[in-house]
């Protein structure tokens, strides 16, 4: 008789509990991050350990830049140019994830006085530690703003 094979396909779902639990954990973690980042950039890499990946994409050509120590992290955070800027959150999207951790996915925007808005999206994977998580990933990419003229006459080309 043949053994069987690993993992099948259509194995155990989550229970819907646990993708409850993920959703408020993901939505916790989203307003406190956001707020210590608007308010004490200095703060932030406490939510993060020393085999955290920051990963920006704010290059011209698409290269991710990697931030791969606490102390880097640290420096990043402090010369930020975010304190005390407007940030809106559109969504937190969250699941539950390898070993226990929960990977969260938030778009919105930071509007920087005296600049315009900049639209982001930034994934985090939460790492279960004792007595709760810390950002083993965490990618943030810029999205480009389009000129509106761009959008309409996409959308007069695709009409026809």
């Amino acid at each position: 008789m043949a053994a069987k094979a690993g993992n099948s396909v259509g194995g155990v779902l989550p229970h819907p509990h646990v993708d409850w639990l993920c959703l408020q954990i993901g939505n916790a973690f989203a307003q406190h991050y956001y707020k210590i980042l608007n308010e004490s950039p200095e703060d932030v890499h406490k939510f993060y350990h020393d085999q955290s990946i920051l990963g920006r994409k704010p290059n011209s050509d698409g290269t991710l830049t990697s931030i791969t120590t606490l102390r880097d992290i640290n420096k990043h955070f402090v010369s930020t140019y975010l304190k005390g800027c407007s940030m809106e959150i559109d969504n937190v999207d969250s699941q539950p994830s390898h070993e226990g951790g929960v990977l969260v996915l938030v778009s919105g925007s930071f509007t920087v006085p005296d600049a315009m808005k900049r639209r982001f999206t930034q994934s985090f994977f939460l790492a279960p530690q004792k007595g709760g998580y810390f950002v083993l990933n965490d990618v943030l990419r810029y999205i480009p703003v389009e000129p509106e003229s761009t959008s309409i006459s996409n959308e007069v080309m695709n009409d026809r």
